[in-house]
């Protein structure tokens, strides 16, 4: 028999495959700016990144960084590349966050992740939602942070913006969240402290607030919506609330209709990592349920 033929050589030209390792190198740097730092971040010497580096540069046939006196600067083609490398990471993030998805236990509870005003809400129909799911343990997490769903920090999201422009989410409307002026019964509204929020939070409600006021100084800002309905219950002060919190308590006095420019669109966001799970997808089938059935409260409409 005669020898077996030798593998083909690369050719002159030909671009050597980049791997998975020196491509996870190059983003760190490229992230960093810095050969220590990016070793520091994945725990190898720094003499390991710099040799893996100058290999990685010689396979591909270009050069990646400038090397100034204390920082790598991208070249053109290296920033080209390195916008590549983001993606590529973004990629085996998903994956690894997939894999974790996988591994949840059957029985493990569903997160949930919302504003507090909206917890509020839910913590109300909290045993409805679980018996609707069939008995799956739910967990409110209260905060106004974007918690990453890709990440597995949370399973479902409750927000007041849109769906992530970003592969794997998925989010429908399933309310509107309503508010309006109110006072306790007991107190003058018309020399009761007026209490806004600040234009980070809401410019709409802030200008609402301070047009009712007509020139009467602002006594505070108070971002967070429960805490403006504790203001208005405990302290006697005028502000706005959710209409599903204020219009339930017979002490307070619904001041105006609801204008609809100050109320925010509810979204029930999730994705593609938590969706495989089938408690996740019966907790989403219960919270569009009991947002269904509470749509006049939410709105303001059930007074």
């Amino acid at each position: 028999m005669g020898q077996p033929a030798p593998p083909p050589s690369r050719r002159d030209g030909d671009l050597a495959s980049p791997g998975w390792d020196d491509i996870g190198i190059f983003h760190a740097i490229a992230e960093s700016g810095s050969l220590a730092l990016a070793a520091l971040r994945l725990g190898l010497s720094e003499a390991t990144i710099a040799r893996r580096l100058k290999a990685f540069e010689r396979g591909l046939g270009v050069q990646l960084f400038r090397r100034g006196a204390n920082r790598l600067v991208l070249t053109v083609t290296g920033a080209e590349l390195a916008q590549e490398a983001g993606k590529v990471a973004a990629a085996a993030e998903r994956f690894a966050s997939r894999a974790k998805s996988a591994r949840t236990a059957a029985d493990a509870p569903v997160r949930i992740t919302a504003t507090t005003s909206i917890s509020l809400f839910l913590t109300k129909y909290a045993a409805a939602i679980s018996a609707d799911a069939g008995g799956i343990e739910i967990v409110i997490i209260s905060t106004r942070d974007r918690l990453n769903l890709a990440r597995g920090d949370a399973d479902i999201a409750l927000r007041m913006t849109k769906v992530p422009d970003e592969p794997g989410y998925f989010g429908q409307k399933v309310g509107r969240l309503v508010q309006a002026l109110y006072v306790r019964r007991d107190v003058d509204p018309a020399t009761a402290p007026v209490i806004s929020v600040s234009r980070e939070t809401s410019s709409r409600i802030d200008e609402h607030i301070r047009a009712y006021a007509a020139g009467r100084p602002i006594a505070a800002r108070v971002g967070d919506s429960a805490a403006r309905y504790e203001s208005i219950r405990s302290s006697g002060t005028v502000s706005m609330a959710p209409c599903f919190m204020a219009d339930a308590d017979e002490t307070l006095l619904r001041l105006q209709p609801p204008p609809d420019r100050t109320a925010d669109d509810i979204f029930l966001v999730t994705h593609e990592v938590s969706r495989q799970r089938p408690a996740v997808i019966a907790v989403m089938a219960a919270l569009r349920k009991v947002f269904r059935e509470n749509r006049a409260r939410l709105e303001g409409l059930a007074v």
